[in-house]
């Protein structure tokens, strides 16, 4: 379970650290991801304001298309998709908080949770694919207070490289990042989440990351993801969008259960 909401949070992590750069000639980009002793391919493709990511082999995709301002996550085991607008508030400063209410309805007042991420630019340099990389480390830790719904006190650290590379989307957007919120039924309890940014590190195209996920003071899980290999190549534009035989949803939870209990349905 630990492992499941940690990729949930490192999904929506990766959305807020892919911008920067100016987009240019359609770019393949190909990296491995190692994690629990092992590794997995993935790729993304970016062609103009938009980028497709296939994690783990394709079991999940994520698109962005900043021309509509908004991201899609597609799973094509159930042929599902959600789709998340972005945030559109002003410019975050050194020190922002942003406070997610309730939805409307009738539900149970939880607690609060709230997730503060830090950013600080190490001032080290090196040469990677032709581009000099920065080191920056994120941290966001969230935390619970002790009447709300969902108790969950983690700590994530991001030890990355980043490039600010020519074919690198610029969604000219300033999002910031939003923990992940279950679904809450009629009657049930709801919490209200916080968000807070520190640090004004200029970060860029990720082309190394660490990402460990810390619980008590101790490392209790890990992920690596590296860029391997750069190229262009010609893209075609359907790459980029909805699948015309997906269907809609606002949660995975449920089509993912759905989908392999009668996957006929």
């Amino acid at each position: 379970m630990r492992k499941h909401t940690f990729f949930r949070t490192a999904l929506s992590i990766a959305c807020l650290f892919t911008v920067t750069g100016i987009a240019g000639a359609d770019t393949k980009i190909k990296s491995r991801q190692t994690s629990g002793g092992q590794t997995y391919e993935n790729t993304s493709y970016i062609k103009g304001k938009r980028q497709r990511s296939e994690v783990s082999g394709g079991q999940m995709v994520t698109i962005e298309q900043c021309d509509l301002r908004r991201n899609l996550q597609l799973m094509p085991a159930a042929k599902v998709y959600t789709i998340n607008p972005y945030d559109d508030r002003t410019p975050s400063t050194a020190n922002t908080t942003t406070t997610h209410t309730a939805q409307p309805g009738v539900v149970t007042k939880g607690g609060v949770v709230t997730s503060t991420v830090t950013t600080k630019d190490t001032g080290e340099r090196k040469q990677m694919f032709g581009y000099t990389a920065r080191h920056i480390i994120t941290t966001m830790s969230i935390e619970s207070s002790p009447d709300a719904c969902s108790q969950n006190n983690t700590k994530i650290e991001i030890d990355g490289w980043y490039i600010d590379a020519t074919f690198a989307l610029d969604c000219d957007s300033n999002r910031q990042y939003t923990a992940y919120r279950p679904p809450v039924k009629a009657g049930g309890c709801r919490d209200r989440y916080e968000t807070k940014t520190i640090g004004t590190a200029k970060k860029g195209f990720p082309v190394y990351e660490k990402m460990t996920m810390l619980g008590d003071g101790a490392q209790s899980f890990s992920t690596i993801s590296e860029v391997v290999e750069i190229s262009q190549a010609t893209l075609d534009q359907s790459l980029f969008e909805i699948p015309p035989d997906y269907r809609q949803v606002e949660y995975f939870a449920s089509p993912f259960s759905a989908a392999y209990a009668n996957p006929q349905g």
